[in-house]
């Protein structure tokens, strides 16, 4: 039936990508594009389009019927990858100029992570997977953060917000003295 010549793959969920065939005689007969998994991909049977539906590999066919010498087929792997995904920011509370619970939030998918809206002292790494949120804050106040997701496919839960909240210190004005008589 010919060669097969792959589109874009790895795929993100939801993308789209063209396959084409080349060497191709119909004989009298006609061609159809086909998925073998099509809760992985689907494929316009007449545009060998490729929908990336769900993640995993399938392969996408291109079969001839009909006419002369039968049924023909030519195909290729075709991969989806998963998107990203992170677990739900954790809110955290600490008095300032004293360490905050580490935060840690699974991730799949990505190869990395930026982050926003820390207070000074405190910083976010991502490794093997896991986003961690650690430090001193030396300053006080209410900080909503917010971990992105960078790399791999971006269109699942890509973002993960939370709230920490630095107390200052208590505080209390400098006592005063007096004088005053008995019974006064």
């Amino acid at each position: 039936a010919g060669t097969v010549t792959a589109g874009t793959t790895p795929q993100c969920i939801g993308g789209t990508t063209t396959y084409t065939v080349s060497g191709v005689v119909l004989g009298g007969g006609s061609g159809a594009w086909s998925s073998s998994n099509g809760s992985i991909a689907t494929v316009n049977p007449s545009t060998g389009v490729v929908t990336a539906v769900s993640a995993g590999t399938c392969n996408i066919i291109y079969t001839v019927t009909g006419g002369c010498g039968g049924t023909k087929t030519a195909s290729k792997p075709y991969t989806v990858t998963a998107n990203n995904t992170i677990a739900a920011g954790v809110n955290r509370t600490t008095c300032i100029n004293t360490p905050i619970t580490s935060i840690s939030l699974a991730t799949t998918g990505a190869t990395g992570a930026t982050f926003s809206g820390l207070p000074a002292g405190v910083t976010g790494s991502w490794s093997a997977n896991t986003v961690t949120i650690s430090g001193t804050p030396t300053v006080s106040g209410t900080f909503n953060y917010t971990v992105t997701m960078t790399g791999g496919c971006t269109g699942g839960t890509n973002t993960a917000t939370g709230t920490i909240t630095v107390d200052p210190y208590n505080t209390i004005a400098a006592g005063v003295n007096r004088t005053t008589c008995i019974n006064t």
